[in-house]
């Protein structure tokens, strides 16, 4: 992925939500909600995203991006994205997210922030994307006593908590449509056919985008389609999205130059280490980044192991060896703040 430009914009406050949901960026959940075309604030990513993943390619972002975007997720307040999804601390959110989109697990990765995430310039701009046009307070006055899930009435599933929207799962994106079960807001295609057992291994639909499986009663899906892969059963019956590049072992992995091929589910996955400045080949004294490894840094550049710090507006760290700093001023924000949640930037 390319540097893009940025415009610096307002920003606020920050995330102080302290419950955690059972949802994984690589949830199903997340997955079969968002996965129906872009919808992000840069139009064409989410196309390109795809483009390469139909190839069986992995391109990790540019470590710039995932700044911005870490700033974003651990500074804005009110994000209708699951806690649990996102560190409290910068570094260690930076961390996460380079290693998870440079790895062959990240041909599937949450198109909630490869859409909002990666392409939002401000705490606004990320808010209104990843409410997937649903009403900033449609969950006033909901969730008092814990969390639970209503339908809109565009049919979008929303998870509230002491009256904010957590989560927003577009049914109709997917070609589902919203139900409550349990207290919890889902999406479905509706009952489980006759064939499709409660417990039964999720299974590949007859067009082979899907994968399908029944929960509650309720025929709940994944589209593989919406990242560009298909839907395929390993030899031990379970299925999964993967490429259309040819079968491999799991575990299974190797160089091709400097991209690193491994495997998922059971087809071959690139990944091009040197479109993001990494190697493929392991280095005395190189830093593994997903399946790359981070060139060795010069002698003495900076201890991995040191704890981040504020510098005026700077967040210093250092990252696979090398030193990083970060203008929070970047993005509207006032200042870098620290405390026991970590260091991230702050008004």
């Amino acid at each position: 992925m390319k540097r893009r430009a940025r415009k610096v914009v307002g920003a606020a406050g920050g995330v102080g939500i302290g419950i955690l949901l059972a949802l994984a960026c690589a949830s199903t959940a997340e997955q079969t909600a968002q996965g129906a075309g872009p919808s992000g604030v840069d139009g064409g990513a989410m196309s390109t995203f795809v483009t390469h993943a139909q190839r069986g390619e992995v391109v990790p972002p540019d470590l710039d991006d995932v700044e911005h975007m870490c700033a974003l997720l651990t500074s804005c307040d009110h994000l209708p994205i699951p806690p649990g999804m996102i560190p409290s601390d910068f570094t260690a959110c930076v961390k996460k997210f380079t290693e998870e989109m440079s790895s062959v697990a990240a041909i599937n990765f949450s198109l909630t922030m490869r859409e909002c995430g990666l392409q939002s310039n401000s705490c606004s701009t990320l808010r209104a994307c990843a409410l997937h046009g649903a009403a900033p307070n449609a969950c006033a006055g909901r969730g008092k006593q814990g969390v639970v899930g209503f339908c809109d009435v565009d049919g979008r599933a929303l998870t509230c908590w002491n009256g904010q929207v957590l989560a927003v799962r577009d049914c109709l994106r997917g070609g589902e449509q919203c139900i409550v079960v349990g207290g919890q807001a889902t999406c479905t295609l509706g009952p489980c056919p006759s064939e499709i057992k409660e417990g039964d291994q999720p299974r590949c639909s007859a067009s082979g985008t899907h994968i399908l499986h029944c929960e509650k009663g309720k025929l709940a899906s994944l589209d593989c389609a919406a990242f560009g892969l298909r839907c395929s059963t390993s030899s031990d019956g379970t299925a999964g999205c993967a490429t259309n590049l040819p079968a491999c072992a799991s575990g299974a992995k190797w160089c091709d130059g400097t991209t690193a091929v491994g495997c998922l589910n059971g087809h071959q996955v690139r990944v091009d280490c040197g479109e993001a400045g990494l190697q493929c080949n392991p280095s005395p004294g190189g830093t593994t980044v997903g399946s790359c490894v981070a060139t060795p840094p010069p002698v003495g550049a900076c201890d991995p192991g040191e704890r981040p710090r504020c510098d005026g507006a700077n967040i210093k760290y250092c990252y696979a060896g090398k030193p990083r700093s970060y203008f929070c001023k970047a993005l509207g924000f006032d200042k870098c703040t620290s405390g026991r949640s970590g260091v991230r930037c702050g008004m």
